[in-house]
């Protein structure tokens, strides 16, 4: 009764992590603010739940003792003495704890996922469910556009539960790998169907909200997807038939996209822009942003401006090409971010947090079924996102990462059928 009670009580906390971003914003400009609000209440309520449980300090040692937390409390500690020399102190201590609150909720669905047996197959279903809830939000209004033949391509209305294209975008491919498994598991003609549906859903939401970073997002996918087909212990003939039935919904896609699209804003003109040498302004931005954070890197190596405070710096390298009221507020690449707050110390302790987490994939053969490679689409994905964009600063990206090292550390040592 009691391993049947905290197996229960486990599986709704990390949930109710992993749904963070489905909380409303009861009328706020920045819908974040609540979500990091509310993931604070939930690390408050797991860890009274967990200081009680019986060898919660053994497991909290033998937690710490892995290379990746090690790396990751590093970071931490050297995040929170940068507040000292931070441009500005009160924004220093406002991303620090955002930073720390994700550190905390890693360690605490870590440690909740030990009291679940079959912790595994939980987290892949949990964000089969979540992929499938978030498909919806989207989706709804497209299909009441296209009905009354109203469709509007990059609109921020189909953007779901992130109210943000880019940010929608990436949610969903993070997790299409995980479908794609279970889509690739099931034998059932139904559910095989449904699954198949909800992956135009996605093909489709995504050519729709026009994205072009996330069409590279779906090549990865395709490629991780041919990995996985490659190397599982199926016969050609299956292997053959399920790659054809991803590829043909892709190409239902795009045939759809076509017909509904106007010539400028169909996927196949969207991704004909993607190109460093283009003219488009969005992407000479992130150029400029990328640049400018490197260059105060290599003048401040050591220790950068403080946490959270590049935002306040940058607006003295961009100030002669800012418009109106837009200013660099994120450098569009996590990596030059950490390396402008923290200098080379934070940004490689967090390369080194983000290496030990998730190197299992390329050093072992965790999983017998060989779902290694879709994670490591999922992966792919989210470093795609870290090099075009700040999942670091967003929840709804932040906890598909926790959720994912924690499904990868859960069986470092064992394998999963």
């Amino acid at each position: 009764m009691l391993v049947r009670k905290k197996n229960l009580v486990s599986k709704i906390l990390i949930t109710l992590f992993l749904v963070t971003h489905f909380i409303p914003n009861f009328g706020s400009i920045d819908r974040i603010g609540n979500q990091w609000f509310y993931l604070s209440i939930i690390s408050l309520i797991s860890l009274i739940y967990l200081f009680y449980e019986n060898e919660l300090g053994q497991r909290v040692r033998v937690l710490f003792s892995d290379k990746g937390i090690m790396f990751y409390s590093i970071f931490i500690i050297w995040a929170l003495f940068s507040i000292l020399y931070s441009l500005n102190n009160t924004e220093a201590l406002v991303t620090f704890n955002q930073y720390f609150t994700v550190f905390a909720t890693l360690i605490f669905v870590r440690l909740l996922l030990l009291n679940i047996p079959n912790g595994i197959e939980f987290i892949l279903k949990l964000f089969l469910v979540i992929l499938i809830i978030e498909v919806a939000y989207s989706i709804y209004p497209i299909l009441i556009d296209i009905e009354s033949n109203n469709l509007s391509f990059r609109a921020m209305k189909y953007s779901g539960l992130a109210s943000n294209i880019n940010i929608t975008s990436f949610s969903l491919l993070y997790k299409t790998p995980i479908l794609l498994y279970f889509l690739t598991k099931e034998t059932k003609f139904p559910v095989k169907f449904a699954l198949s549906t909800l992956f135009f859903m996605i093909l489709l939401i995504i050519s729709i909200l026009g994205s072009r970073a996330s069409f590279l997002g779906v090549i990865l996918i395709y490629s991780s997807y041919l990995m996985y087909l490659f190397f599982i212990k199926k016969n050609i003939t299956f292997k053959v038939k399920h790659f054809i039935i991803v590829l043909t919904t892709l190409l239902i896609t795009l045939l759809s996209n076509y017909f509904l699209a106007e010539k400028n804003t169909n996927v196949f003109s969207r991704a004909s822009t993607i190109s460093i040498n283009t003219q488009d302004g969005s992407v000479n931005q992130r150029i400029r942003y990328y640049k400018q954070g490197l260059n105060h890197f290599l003048n401040n190596p050591l220790i950068g401006v403080g946490i959270g405070n590049w935002k306040l710096k940058s607006i003295d390298y961009d100030k002669n090409d800012i418009n109106g009221f837009i200013v660099p507020y994120h450098a569009h690449n996590d990596l030059v971010q950490l390396l402008t707050e923290l200098g080379i110390l934070g940004a490689l302790t967090y390369l080194l947090f983000i290496y030990f987490s998730v190197k299992k994939l390329f050093i072992s053969q965790i999983f017998k079924n060989k779902i290694n490679y879709l994670l490591l689409g999922s992966l792919s994905i989210y470093f795609l996102d870290s090099l075009l964009n700040f999942p670091i600063a967003r929840p709804i990206s932040q906890l598909f990462l926790v959720g994912l090292i924690g499904l990868i550390s859960l069986h470092s040592n064992k394998a999963y059928d």
